[in-house]
């Protein structure tokens, strides 16, 4: 059972140096050093920098959807070997940035179509055997020329699926890189050899690192929240996640229980395999956009896009048979967040990406940080992602759609990631979008604890957006 210790503190004293819940997470469970990170991460002036908006972007998340400017193009390919192939590639994207708390990044992943075929294949990569357990900068992975990067590949059962890139260095602005190169696992591909031909499509989505440590969960004087619970009649407590684990849950002292509905098991626990929101992850900076959306589709049968093309006029479709496309007819050029998503739209377009859903312990780390309640208690304010998450959490925001642990079918989510293809893993909440809920934004509620919804299982396609994350290699930090 994990100790726990109520907070009652004003907002001021969390950023004096130590930060008190981590202070508590060292004295009980040991889990931070006291290292530059560390300090700087809780500091007044960091807050003020995530506040302004690191490298000119903007921290609030009821503020206007600014247009996405990440774009991953003129994608080549040429043989490597008898079991590899050399992608090549151009990135950009601006207001980038990256320093001692966190960093933005783009999820790229590809696609090819061999010659003669309609059918595209996800691109599975590769890693030298003799490097296998590198996932930074691997062998036969190298920046191009413009902005130094770093290349993140994620490895294990569901990993080589994508890469992450990031600046290779602390610093903000924009990120432009020509000719970056990574390995592409020929075996994997169904048809293809080295003699083969074939076209390549590269696709990107902007990301936030959200770095490991301890954070609180509910807690405060607001309805419908999480909870430590000590009795019967106090439910102001916050619940200090101080690891990964199980999280033991119910009407008992010291265990994570909620306020008024959408409780998890009494006497039970939040599973060790449940994403409980303590590692390490990367979100979505933005939720899917249209042009993201428009992309998906045409990597599909018209089959199997048909029935994922939105309800609302957003989309629009032309042609006949098999030479169906879909292009986004949203401004900005498609470029801003994609509305009126029913939840199987948007898990299809996470497996298919290499995503995977959010969890709604994760979603309180990404809004709150490792702030206490307090500064979230005004419901006529939109409050900042404390990592910079774009459009997340306001009352004019986004709806999110995490995991809830409210029901066994939540609680059966074990964190897998899409495998590149238009299938939900088996651990997701499926079709029928049970093991789902609401949380904050438009219609629900900007304070980030408010659980009122957090286990509505809507199939629908109202005001409703997606956005998907990927949990981060070992190893990875800011």
């Amino acid at each position: 059972m994990q100790k726990q210790a109520g907070f009652r503190f004003g907002l001021g004293k969390l950023f004096r140096d130590p930060c008190p819940v981590c202070a508590e997470a060292m004295a009980d469970r040991a889990v931070f050093r006291r290292d530059a990170f560390h300090r700087s991460l809780f500091t007044l002036a960091t807050l003020l920098l995530l506040a302004a908006g690191v490298g000119g972007g903007t921290a609030y998340a009821g503020a206007p959807d600014h247009p996405s400017t990440l774009r991953v193009a003129k994608a080549t390919t040429a043989p490597r070997d008898n079991k590899t192939a050399t992608i090549y590639f151009n990135i950009s994207w601006e207001n980038s940035w990256r320093h001692e708390g966190n960093h933005d990044a783009a999820w790229v992943f590809f696609k090819v179509r061999p010659e003669g075929s309609n059918e595209w294949q996800h691109v599975r990569l590769a890693v030298d055997s003799a490097a296998a357990s590198k996932v930074i900068n691997p062998a036969g992975y190298r920046q191009g020329s413009g902005t130094p990067l770093d290349l993140i590949v994620p490895d294990g059962d569901d990993g080589f699926t994508g890469l992450f890139v990031r600046r290779g260095e602390y610093g903000t602005g924009k990120v432009a890189a020509t000719n970056v190169t990574v390995v592409w696992d020929l075996s994997a591909a169904k048809g293809i050899t080295k003699d083969t031909k074939v076209e390549v499509r590269a696709f990107g989505i902007d990301m936030v690192f959200i770095p490991e440590g301890p954070y609180v969960l509910g807690g405060g004087t607001s309805a419908f929240h999480f909870y430590l619970y000590t009795n019967n009649t106090e439910q102001t407590l916050a619940y200090l996640v101080t690891g990964p684990g199980a999280i033991p849950t119910g009407r008992q002292p010291g265990r994570l229980w909620a306020q008024r509905g959408a409780q998890p098991e009494d006497g039970g626990e939040i599973p060790a395999a449940f994403p409980n929101g303590y590692a390490a992850s990367y979100c979505m900076k933005k939720c899917i956009t249209g042009a993201q959306y428009a992309d998906f589709l045409n990597t599909l049968t018209p089959a199997q896009a048909e029935p994922l093309l939105p309800s609302k006029a957003q989309i629009a479709r032309s042609g006949t048979g098999s030479n169906v496309t879909y292009k986004t007819t949203a401004d900005a050029g498609g470029h801003i967040n994609l509305s009126h998503l029913p939840w199987v739209n948007g898990a299809t377009f996470a497996a298919w990406a290499g995503l995977r859903p959010m969890t709604e312990l994760e979603y309180e780390k990404i809004t709150r940080g490792p702030r206490l309640p307090g500064w979230d208690t005004d419901e006529n304010l939109d409050h900042p992602s404390y990592w910079l998450v774009t459009n997340m959490n306001g009352w004019r925001s986004p709806v999110e759609r995490p995991v809830t642990v409210a029901n066994a079918t939540g609680r059966g989510f074990k964190g897998s990631h899409g495998l590149g293809w238009p299938v939900l893993p088996v651990d997701w909440p499926q079709a029928d979008a049970v093991g789902t809920g609401f949380r904050g934004g438009f219609g629900v509620s900007s304070n980030p604890s408010y659980r009122r919804s957090a286990d509505t299982a809507d199939t629908g396609s109202g005001y409703h957006y997606w956005r998907g994350v990927r949990t981060a290699p070992q190893g990875v930090g800011p």
